[in-house]
């Protein structure tokens, strides 16, 4: 059986590179003078709580109710 080798390198530098290029394009944005307001000011943070808050609700509601019934179930069969 043969070993493989595995090498991070290709993928280490694709990471860097998308940094770069993201960061490179942010400079260039805040260099042109472009205004993106428009865009930033569309949500507030306090939208994006509430939403993430309410899926994390449903969540807790649907574990909530798996360990009940498990709960229910245990203390049918008497374990």
């Amino acid at each position: 059986m043969k070993k493989l080798k595995l090498s991070f390198k290709p993928v280490t530098a694709a990471v860097g590179a998308t940094a770069l290029s993201l960061t490179s394009g942010a400079a260039m944005a805040q260099e042109a003078g472009i205004d993106l307001t428009a865009i930033t000011g569309a949500f507030n943070a306090s939208d994006i709580i509430t939403a993430v808050m309410a899926v994390a609700a449903v969540l807790a509601a649907i574990y909530a109710t798996m360990t009940a019934a498990k709960m229910a179930l245990r203390w049918i069969r008497g374990g």
